[in-house]
């Protein structure tokens, strides 16, 4: 299975909601509110000076935490390029995870490229940040922070 995933919301923009989904075969979102983001932001301050870095992190966790129980399915990966030059960074974090969740995946099955507005993944994306939809989950620090402290 193919899937694509896109977010609405930066995850660095601390005052709105951001939501990750992904579609095609299957689909599904999770919603990470602001305050969580930044509850997030606060406690990873010590460990990482930088909020780029952080940021990165904190996107890596809710992708995997979206993509966990569809990962086994999964044969291609597409993400949308939303941190241009820090795939690699992100990729690396996401592999990381997944390999401690005893998950078999291959890093070449992961791919970036712009998904444009045309795409389900960002159709529902958007719709449940506009509050057009409920998300599947909604995160909580402890969710994140259980991933990277």
């Amino acid at each position: 299975m193919h899937i694509e995933v896109d977010q609405s919301g930066k995850i660095e923009k601390t005052n709105i909601d951001t939501v990750l989904a992904f579609s095609n075969e299957k689909s599904a979102t999770v919603l990470i509110p602001a305050q969580v983001k930044r509850a997030c932001l606060q406690a990873l301050r010590p460990k990482h000076r930088r909020k780029t870095l952080i940021a990165l992190k904190i996107f890596a966790a809710g992708l995997f935490l979206l993509l966990k129980e569809v990962l086994r399915e999964v044969e291609l990966l597409t993400i949308d390029q939303e941190y241009l030059g820090r795939e690699g960074d992100i990729k690396g974090m996401l592999l990381n995870l997944i390999q401690q969740a005893e998950i078999d995946f291959d890093q070449g099955q992961i791919a970036f490229q712009r998904i444009g507005k045309r795409s389900a993944a960002h159709r529902k994306a958007i719709t449940v940040l506009r509050g057009s939809a409920q998300p599947d989950r909604v995160l909580r620090a402890e969710d994140i922070l259980q991933l990277l402290l």
